[in-house]
């Protein structure tokens, strides 16, 4: 702390106004450095208080931010007031600092006269620059102009590149028509593989045989006597090597080479379809009755062996489907065969539908196939074992809803029943087999409503036939409910001739009916007929009740679905039988609906016609369970 003292030369102030305080030499006129105005408290630039003490005596302390500060002044006016140099001194050293500063401030004006003058100048040279920015602009735009005269090429260029995607969109066109061209080849590559698998059927026809003569060349013992020559050592036959012997071929009918007579014994019946019936005439003018040939054969033997297999695969692509059993079926109930597998948990996403429509899929068992839609894929699960159960049907079942809709068929002009069936499945893909009698029904005489599936039963059920669908094929078949009248099987030639050897287990049912033999049917208003149809031979005294159908509009109608209801009148047996499944050779392999059957039984031969068939292939056993309807004595 520095104590400074504070001379005042003037005498004192009485007045109200406030007194200049001056710091600096006595006497001189100078405008004093600071002023110091006493009022109770002073405030000048110091931070901190002055006290005046004894005479005038100015004490300050504290810090100097700023020069800011207080400065407090007592009167003491009975003190001495002598004269401090240093005051002087410092207000002096005061005034130099002062007069260096107005020197820089001097100087720092003359600077920015000089900072001017090179703004000046850069303002001109900016002038210049512009004046070349501009020259640059008019180049720059000579560019431009340069540039969009390089645009019109570029156009150009990328109008050749449009003809060149031209040229790539018909290359891509030819390789469409490639693409049919392969889908034709993949047709033709299924036809293929049904004559391989024809290929197939003969060659193990070849085998069997072959195996015949090797087993009966084992039986021969060649023996040398003397020289006498050889000859066949006596011996039972092996097991399975017994056959029946066959009889002497009859003498031949007919001679090449010599006249031949056709005797004609039944006369013509005008509107009755005619046939010509060749038999033998030889031995005296006697005519031998023909004897019944079975289209199909199983031999009495002591073993039957059979290796059986069991294949699946998704149709286009014949991808392989994998099936641990399968059970297919059908009868005269139902239009089509059905299919009931299992498999593993992976085909619920190779057997789902395609586009809305359900995957097709290629069964074959023992080296007969099924094609079938495939309609639900349901996934049970247990412990340990996760399964998929695979449901499918014919593909003909797409003719029913949802997959067609609803439409309805009024022909106003005469159309055959078989015409009113093939009109139906116009434009569905699916033909049609026609096996029975046809008739004409008038315009206006019916009118069918349903989905085209519908309409094809409801023509067959007109007349009592029954609608079935091709094992493979997409094609429906109309056949008669009875193809062979019961009162007439027992001339009639069989399609299926077995042994009862060949059965596993049968079940026989007997089924009592009232045995009818007369009934009427009757047609509609619109070209209707009634129709009395009478069992041959009977006196038609028993009458069953009427039949009335307004497509029943010819005779062969009336007479077709008549004689199909009295055959299903009298008293019947339904038997049941479990049965291998048997190919090659004459074997028939799965029984079909329709065909008539021969069994040589224990206790006598015995006809039936069979009614439905369901086989089960659960690798290695395959079997086969057949009904078929008889004729109770």
């Amino acid at each position: 702390m520095v104590s400074t003292r504070l001379v005042f030369q003037q005498p004192r102030h009485t007045g109200g106004n406030p007194v200049p305080l001056v710091f600096g030499a006595g006497g001189h006129a100078e405008v004093p450095s600071y002023a110091i105005t006493a009022r109770g408290r002073i405030t000048v630039g110091l931070r901190g208080q002055v006290r005046m003490a004894s005479v005038l005596q100015l004490q300050a302390k504290g810090r100097i931010t700023g020069l800011r500060g207080n400065v407090a002044v007592r009167w003491n006016v009975n003190v001495s007031r002598p004269m401090v140099a240093s005051a002087q001194e410092r207000g002096q050293d005061a005034q130099l600092r002062s007069m260096q500063l107005q020197s820089m401030w001097q100087q720092s004006q003359r600077m920015q006269t000089a900072i001017s003058q090179i703004w000046q100048d850069a303002r001109h040279v900016s002038g210049q620059v512009r004046a070349l920015w501009q020259q640059a602009d008019g180049l720059r735009g000579a560019g431009v102009d340069m540039a969009q005269d390089a645009v019109p090429m570029r156009q150009h260029i990328t109008s050749r590149y449009q003809e060149g995607l031209r040229r790539h969109a018909a290359t891509s066109d030819a390789v469409q028509d490639a693409a049919a061209v392969q889908a034709l080849a993949l047709v033709r590559f299924e036809e293929a593989v049904r004559l391989r698998s024809a290929v197939q059927s003969h060659f193990q026809h070849g085998q069997a045989a072959a195996g015949h003569w090797l087993a009966s060349f084992a039986q021969g013992r060649p023996v040398s006597i003397g020289g006498l020559g050889r000859f066949e050592e006596a011996m039972h036959p092996g097991p399975g090597m017994w056959q029946r012997p066959r009889p002497l071929p009859p003498e031949p009918c007919y001679v090449p080479g010599l006249p031949a007579k056709l005797l004609f014994k039944q006369a013509y019946a005008a509107g009755l379809p005619a046939h010509l019936v060749f038999r033998c005439c030889k031995g005296g003018g006697a005519e031998p009755e023909p004897q019944p040939i079975a289209q199909y054969v199983i031999p009495l033997l002591r073993v039957y062996m059979q290796v059986h297999t069991l294949t699946a695969h998704l149709l286009p692509n014949m991808e392989p489907v994998q099936l641990f059993n399968a059970t297919i079926s059908t009868d005269d109930e139902s239009y089509c065969w059905s299919l009931s597998a299992s498999g593993p948990e992976h085909l619920m996403e190779q057997l789902a539908p395609v586009s809305g429509l359900p995957a097709r899929v290629r069964v074959t068992i023992d080296g007969i196939p099924f094609v079938f839609a495939v309609m639900s894929t349901p996934r049970t699960r247990a412990f340990g074992q996760h399964r998929v159960q695979v449901n499918g049907v014919s593909t003909t079942a797409l003719l029913a809803a949802p997959y067609m809709p609803a439409q309805v068929w009024s022909p106003n002009v005469n159309m055959t029943a078989q015409q009113i069936a093939v009109q139906a499945l116009e434009y569905t893909g699916v033909d049609l087999s026609w096996g029975i009698d046809d008739w004409t029904v008038p315009g206006g005489a019916c009118s069918l409503q349903g989905t085209p599936l519908q309409a094809v039963m409801r023509v067959a059920e007109s007349v009592g036939a029954v609608l079935r669908s091709h094992r493979t094929d997409e094609q429906l078949i109309v056949a008669p409910r009875y193809p062979v009248l019961p009162w007439q099987w027992d001339a009639a030639d069989v399609q299926v001739h077995m042994p009862a050897a060949v059965i596993v287990t049968d079940e026989l049912q007997p089924e009592p009916r009232t045995p009818y033999n007369a009934i009427y049917v009757t047609g509609g208003p619109v070209g209707g007929v009634q129709g009395h149809v009478v069992r041959a031979g009977s006196a038609g005294e028993k009458l069953a009740p009427q039949i009335q159908d307004d497509l029943i509009t010819q005779a062969v109608a009336a007479r077709m679905r008549g004689g199909w209801a009295l055959a299903a009148s009298g008293n019947k047996l339904m038997q049941t039988i479990t049965m291998p499944v048997l190919t090659g050779g004459t074997n028939p392999g799965v029984l079909q609906p329709g065909q008539l059957l021969q069994v040589d039984d224990l206790d006598g031969t015995w006809r039936g016609l069979v009614r439905g068939v369901s086989v089960s292939a659960s690798m290695p056993k395959v079997r086969q369970q057949v009904t078929v309807e008889r004729v109770a004595a």
